[in-house]
């Protein structure tokens, strides 16, 4: 478990440095899924609002604000507010009808789908 949650900060420094806010903002995507998929609560909501506020403060559009919302209602489950999940959940399922490309939509709605 530990070893997943290294990896993740692992590729968040690196991308740190080779990277810029899109990167940044996968990077704590990632970490939060790694401690929500592991039922760290604290971890997951912490790095799920760095997604989301990096997403939202660098304008990175639809897709990436929406894959924020996302982590945030994850992170809300897995600290057992299902309330402010299912709030979060609307929140990114309205994104979704503002994002474009197909694909991307796709990827949000399966994350939704499969969230706790």
């Amino acid at each position: 478990d530990l070893q997943m949650i290294h990896l993740a900060h692992a590729s968040r420094a690196h991308w740190q440095f080779a990277g810029g806010p899109r990167e940044w903002a996968i990077g704590e995507w990632q970490i939060a899924r790694v401690h929500a998929v592991l039922g760290r609560a604290e971890g997951a909501l912490t790095h799920a609002k760095m997604a989301l506020t990096l997403a939202e403060t660098h304008d990175l559009g639809p897709f990436m604000v929406a894959c924020g919302v996302e982590s945030m209602a994850r992170a809300l489950s897995v600290a057992g507010l299902p309330e402010q999940a299912a709030a979060q959940r609307v929140r990114a399922l309205a994104l979704c009808d503002q994002i474009a490309d197909a694909e991307e939509r796709d990827i949000v709605l399966l994350d939704l789908n499969n969230g706790r």
